[in-house]
């Protein structure tokens, strides 16, 4: 199988924030960095695990542009967009083509329940032309794409070449695969836990939150399976695996905030409360633990 852009293993970069709650771009500066020494395939920003729907507009571009420069052509770049206000949507869209990502990428709205005709009209309205656009399919907005309208979005415009799922429905996705006119467009995992499942169906990766403190656990998956060793990528998908669950010992993104501290690379901050983003000293312990006996640490 031959690679195309954004095949493989792509890392969803997070932010940070300083003690005054300003952003703070160096954490995603080194992390840039590290995808890059450790070969990563393509770094994503702007979806629920990055938190950036708590930036303000100017925020996201600046995160945007910091990403841009970080990354410098080394690896290909795709923002996400993730608004309500079709104004809003239109605005980061527009930036971020301006500030040449490789691929924008295009959430549904939340809050609201949204009929498919509204969907549809939401992404027909905000799909640029000419530029490589994504989809990104995210159920906890409320308003999970069904695979007819999904297809139908993908079908009217030639230049979405991609779809990010993380509805983490086997039986959806090869609806929609059935229903999608491009036999090149490109299915990706939203959820580690469907890296391999999504690739034995046709699909071509994952965008991964484990790939971020752990970038050759999930490389490790798909070059595998590039390569035709399907027990390879089968046993490396199995440990992938081990790492979530340990991750997910703490809630949200905590588990995965930390590994990224003990490799030296932390991520400061949160607009969350407190309650949202702290670790007992037990959970942290395992994780420690856990990470030290699999020999990543």
């Amino acid at each position: 199988m031959n690679k195309k852009k954004f095949d493989g293993s792509i890392s969803e970069i997070m932010v940070a924030y300083k003690p005054d709650g300003s952003l703070d771009f160096e954490p995603i500066r080194k992390m840039v960095d590290f995808q890059v020494e450790n070969h990563i395939d393509g770094l994503f920003m702007g979806g629920l695990s990055t938190q950036t729907y708590l930036l303000t507009q100017q925020e996201k571009k600046q995160v945007c542009e910091e990403l841009m420069k970080a990354a410098a052509g080394r690896v290909p770049v795709m923002m996400n967009v993730m608004e309500d206000s079709i104004a809003d949507a239109k605005e980061l869209v527009q930036a971020y083509m301006d500030m040449g990502v490789d691929a924008v990428c295009i959430s549904q709205p939340s809050v609201f329940p949204y009929t498919g005709q509204a969907l549809y009209e939401f992404f027909d309205e905000l799909i640029p032309e000419n530029y490589p656009t994504y989809l990104y399919n995210v159920p906890q907005t409320g308003n999970t794409m069904s695979p007819s309208v999904t297809a139908r979005i993908v079908n009217d415009h030639p230049n979405v070449l991609g779809y990010k799922d993380s509805t983490q429905n086997i039986a959806g996705l090869q609806e929609l695969m059935a229903q999608v006119k491009n036999p090149d467009f490109q299915y990706i995992a939203g959820s580690d836990s469907m890296t391999l499942p999504m690739m034995a169906l046709g699909g071509v990766g994952v965008i991964s939150a484990i790939s971020v403190p752990f970038p050759k656990v999930v490389l490790d998956i798909t070059d595998r399976f590039f390569a035709g060793d399907m027990q390879g990528a089968l046993e490396a998908h199995r440990f992938s695996m081990k790492v979530r669950r340990l991750l997910k010992t703490a809630t949200d993104m905590n588990g995965y905030y930390y590994a990224c501290e003990l490799l030296d690379m932390p991520f400061h901050g949160t607009r969350m409360p407190k309650n949202m983003t702290e670790m007992t000293e037990e959970q942290k312990r395992i994780i420690r633990t856990g990470l030290e006996e699999m020999k990543l640490i």
